[in-house]
């Protein structure tokens, strides 16, 4: 069973796509500014024992933009909140990537009686020294080649010859083990000024670091990629050396986008845990 519609959430159209049946889980795109089509079609399997719950966050996708144009964490947790209710989960089960692994850890620290279980990828940190770190590690990864042609890129964006596609052709190489798995990515789209204004706020203001105690009786696993910007000895200390329940899982020969590179074993992983 697939349905997709908008629900109005604190006065803007959210839209949500659900496929499958039985228990639930809700999906946290990355970007930010991303949306839920980069999780398909590589997490439908899982849809033949779960109920997959996919939504583009505020102003990304097919969700309605802001009309002033402004994005923060705190907006992105009270849209998850409400978006619960409209689906009357007592409790919900989340998969956050990326960015969406940022924002599943700052509702679970403001809901924590709200969320059952968390699987986690393309992990980040509990504050902005993971943004900063990944960011670092990002930049010395790619090739002077490639950051001449992104300046040129950015000049271009500055005067409104290009846009953020043509900044992710540079980069999505450096996102992944296989360069040949860059092949596989859908066509999806990408809210630069939501990346902005996420990204802002994240540096700023990230941080749970008075919080973890709100997550101790909540179970969260981590796969992380081992050839990830921040790989599994980065999360070590940027993440699970602050919680010692979380189970860090290393998926091998794999790079940021672990659900794309290995759709199955992440699929085995996610159906594992949330059984």
């Amino acid at each position: 069973m697939s349905t997709a519609q908008y629900k109005r959430i604190n006065g803007q159209k959210i839209f949500v796509q659900m496929i499958g049946e039985g228990e639930a889980i809700v999906f946290l795109h990355g970007g930010p500014g991303s949306e839920h089509r980069f999780f398909l079609p590589y997490i439908l399997p899982l849809s033949k024992k779960f109920r997959l719950v996919l939504y583009d966050q505020r102003g990304c996708g097919r969700s309605e933009r802001d009309p002033n144009n402004q994005y923060t964490m705190r907006e992105e947790v009270e849209t998850l909140e409400e978006l619960r209710k409209e689906l009357n989960l007592k409790k919900m089960n989340l998969f956050g990537e990326s960015w969406g692994s940022i924002l599943a850890l700052l509702y679970a620290t403001t809901y924590p009686e709200k969320v059952k279980k968390l699987f986690l990828t393309a992990t980040i940190g509990i504050n902005a020294a993971g943004l900063k770190s990944f960011e670092r590690e990002l930049l010395k990864k790619i090739s002077i080649k490639d950051k001449v042609k992104l300046v040129h890129v950015e000049r271009k964006m500055n005067k409104g010859t290009a846009s953020v596609e043509d900044v992710l052709q540079i980069l999505d190489p450096y996102y992944v083990f296989a360069k040949s798995s860059i092949e596989n990515k859908g066509q999806t789209m990408m809210n630069q000024t939501v990346n902005h204004f996420i990204g802002e706020d994240i540096s700023n203001n990230y941080d749970l670091t008075t919080e973890l105690d709100k997550l101790k009786e909540i179970p969260i696993f981590i796969a992380q990629g081992s050839h990830d910007i921040l790989p599994p000895r980065k999360i070590k200390k940027l993440l699970t050396n602050f919680l010692s329940h979380v189970e860090l899982h290393e998926v091998h020969n794999c790079g940021h986008w672990t659900f794309m590179e290995k759709p199955d074993e992440i699929n085995r992983l996610v159906e594992d845990f949330f059984n």
